[in-house]
């Protein structure tokens, strides 16, 4: 680190490293424009690779002749029944739809000239019909295509007492899109204008505020740079991940910011040259970026152990981002800060003026006066943040999962309300049906094989109805069909019915196998592995963030007793999330994969300002003590830590304005988690627990690091600080 900090901050090679980065951002930028159009959305994406939902959509877009397929309906509802006028409208509305040519079937309820219209499409009272539209599979058109049919039959604006809906996959892409379309830009203002007033409001010096800017967005686009080419290689890359990239670079980038501009305005007191003072500050502040860096970054990668693909895709693309961030932390704004000199804290360059005679005074320090208060009575103390703790991780009971359509949205939208009308005159499992391809190996299935495996449906519980074989297929070795649900087919009672549905189908015959996905086994088979995915990723970033922390405090105890901290804090963070989220915003529940997205957020996030706390408090006590070091690192970083916890935490919390259920739920849950771990855990609970256990907190080393004992003396003078 002390190669690297002169190589930063020499007096030529800061132009170097600034040109090179320059070189890399004109090099990156236009493959980072082009990350959008090599994002996998579909459905396949999310499931694990094994998954019979995923070999039922494998088999439907190789073995069919209209291969994967994605459906829209166009619902038409009228209280107290349908008219003929009505009646006229929803067959000139199949035509208009009919004659785009990306559509491949059209099935209206009403048919032109009298003709017998499909009893399945009009409900018994005739108030309620639904057209259904069939297209290619495309998630990237899908939206588009959603945008034209409404244009087409006017849906949206209701005429009279007559209201039309487009709904299906081709109405919530269409609402997704309005949604989520532009999300990245507008996620990338707000966080940009929130990051650069709170930056400014702390540092009130222009130059300095910009700079983590400039910093994060060179990274921010060499990031996205490489992921475009990691997804060229045959990975997936979903727009999930690369959109909440965008919050965990800016919030994570700026912490990295920070806290190298605290400790050089510490050294430009110290030091008169420039140059000098940043090879000093980065040379101390250096090693807790980079392991602060590597810990999010390997946590991140222990997504890849993930069965959920969707999961599994965000761990390289949050490892590439973070790495990114931290390189440019401690290349690129080192090499600007030393730029900008003393010219850069203008107007407060008086500040930061070269005077090493003038010393510092520890009882001015608000964060040393606190620090005392809590190591004069360590044992309250962590026991009062221990209760509070405990208490919060008491929500935990009140977790209950719920994937209802009527939830995905926190604003009323088009496909939601068509969903409603559809159940007012069918079964809500109307919306998205299940289907069962049936197969026979080593020759072609019969007709009697299909009625075989529909029979042992029909009489399933909250089965509405089975649909008729569809004998579509390249090969005549496979049928299809659909079975339809009573409920919603997202609730978690229609969900936990897929395994008893697939018992059901076992054992048909010799040579036939029955294979069940889309609808709500696609949902069951995502719930299943994320179940896993938690039991396995938890342990597993836990270790890593131990070790890492083992091999930068030089100690073991140290590590576990630290991780105790991580995890009562993400426990309290999700149980009062999960109370708010019940009983404050009234959610049904929440989305099963919201605790593994918490807990690599918040661990990886929170030990961030563990790093910086242990480190400097590891530093501090080699020449101090222990106890010293602690009030001393405290004093030091608790500016630091506040203003980046604060930082982060209202970049998390933008989330929380966009109107979808799952993003709100992982905006608030990071946000409240971060703001737990900046003004309880490291300020309060972390040193009242080194106090507690006293010099042993770094076995098997010591204090010092080696050899016996710190003999406490008086501590050496320093210079005075400017506190933030």
């Amino acid at each position: 680190m002390t190669r690297l900090a002169s190589l930063v901050s020499g007096r030529r090679s800061k132009w170097v490293v600034l040109v090179a980065w320059i070189v890399l951002l004109i090099a990156f930028v236009p493959l980072a424009s082009k990350l959008s159009k090599v994002t996998d959305d579909r459905t396949q994406s999310s499931l694990p690779k094994n998954a019979e939902s995923t070999k039922v959509l494998d088999i439907e877009s190789t073995e069919f002749r209209g291969g994967q397929t994605s459906s829209g309906l166009i619902v038409y509802r009228r209280a107290g029944g349908l008219n003929a006028q009505d009646r006229a409208r929803i067959a000139a509305d199949a035509r208009k739809v009919a004659a785009d040519g990306r559509v491949k079937l059209v099935r209206p309820p009403v048919l032109p000239f009298g003709r017998a219209a499909p009893r399945a499409l009009l409900s018994p009272d005739g108030s309620v019909a639904y057209t259904v539209i069939t297209l290619p599979q495309d998630n990237k058109k899908l939206a588009d295509w959603g945008k034209a049919v409404r244009e087409d039959v006017g849906s949206g604006a209701h005429t009279g007492a007559l209201s039309v809906y487009v709904t299906g996959d081709l109405g919530f892409n269409s609402d997704f899109q309005e949604v989520f379309g532009g999300l990245d830009k507008k996620l990338l203002i707000a966080t940009v204008i929130l990051v650069l007033a709170l930056l400014g409001i702390i540092y009130r010096a222009p130059l300095i505020a910009i700079s983590p800017l400039i910093v994060v967005f060179f990274a921010f686009q060499v990031a996205y740079g490489l992921i475009y080419l990691y997804a060229k290689a045959g990975n997936t890359v979903n727009q999930q991940s690369t959109s909440i990239l965008i919050v965990l670079m800016f919030g994570v980038g700026t912490d990295y910011c920070l806290l190298l501009v605290s400790r050089y305005r510490e050294e430009l007191r110290r030091f008169e040259d420039k140059h000098d003072a940043m090879r000093s500050a980065l040379s101390r502040v250096g090693p807790a970026i980079v392991a602060s860096g590597l810990t999010v970054a390997i946590s991140m990668l222990c997504l890849l152990v993930a069965h959920s693909r969707s999961t599994q895709s965000l761990g390289p693309v949050a490892a590439i981002g973070i790495t990114a961030a931290f390189v440019a932390g401690v290349t690129l704004l080192p090499a600007l800060l030393t730029i900008f000199g003393r010219r850069g804290f203008w107007p407060r360059a008086g500040t930061i003026q070269y005077d090493p005679e003038h010393r510092f005074v520890e009882h001015r320090s608000v964060w040393r006066r606190f620090g005392d208060g809590v190591v004069r009575r360590p044992g309250i103390a962590f026991a009062t943040t221990a209760a509070v703790l405990i208490a919060g991780a008491f929500g935990i009971l009140a977790y209950k999962e719920d994937y209802s359509t009527t939830g995905i949205f926190k604003k009323k939208v088009e496909s939601v309300e068509g969903f409603k009308a559809i159940q007012t005159g069918f079964p809500a499992g109307t919306l998205a049906p299940t289907t069962v391809i049936v197969k026979r190996d080593g020759g072609p299935v019969t007709a009697a094989d299909v009625n075989a495996a529909r029979q042992r449906l029909a009489g399933a519980p909250d089965v509405a109805g089975v649909g008729p074989p569809r004998l579509d297929a390249r090969s005549a070795s496979y049928a299809r069909f659909q079975v339809v649900f009573k409920d919603d087919p997202f609730t978690k009672k229609a969900i936990k019915r897929v395994p008893g549905i697939r018992d059901r189908l076992k054992n048909l015959g010799p040579g036939l196998t029955a294979l069940v996905g889309e609808g709500s086994a696609t949902q069951y088979d995502y719930n299943a592995a994320t179940e896993r995915d938690f039991k396995i990723i938890v342990p597993l970033a836990l270790a890593v963030i131990a070790v890492i922390l083992g091999v930068l405090l030089n100690a073991i105890l140290a590590p576990f007793a630290l991780i105790l901290t991580v995890v009562l804090s993400f426990a309290a963070t999700l149980g009062i999330s999960l109370l708010f989220i019940r009983y404050v915003v009234g959610d049904a529940g929440v989305d099963n994969s919201l605790p593994t997205y918490a807990f690599i957020f918040l661990v990886a996030l929170g030990t961030d300002y563990t790093i910086f706390l242990m480190s400097r408090v590891r530093e501090e006590a080699r020449r101090h003590g222990t106890r010293e070091g602690v009030l001393r690192a405290l004093g030091a970083t608790g500016p630091v830590i506040t203003s980046a916890g604060v930082i982060l935490a209202g970049t998390f919390s933008i989330l929380m304005t966009l109107p979808a259920t799952f993003i709100f739920n992982i905006g608030f849950l990071v946000a409240l988690g971060i703001l737990l771990d900046t003004f309880v855990v490291r300020t309060i609970m972390v040193p009242a627990l080194v106090e507690l256990i006293g010099d042993r907190i770094w076995w098997p080393s010591t204090a010092r690091g080696g050899g016996r004992l710190h003999e406490h003396t008086e501590p050496e003078p320093e210079p005075e600080l400017e506190r933030v």
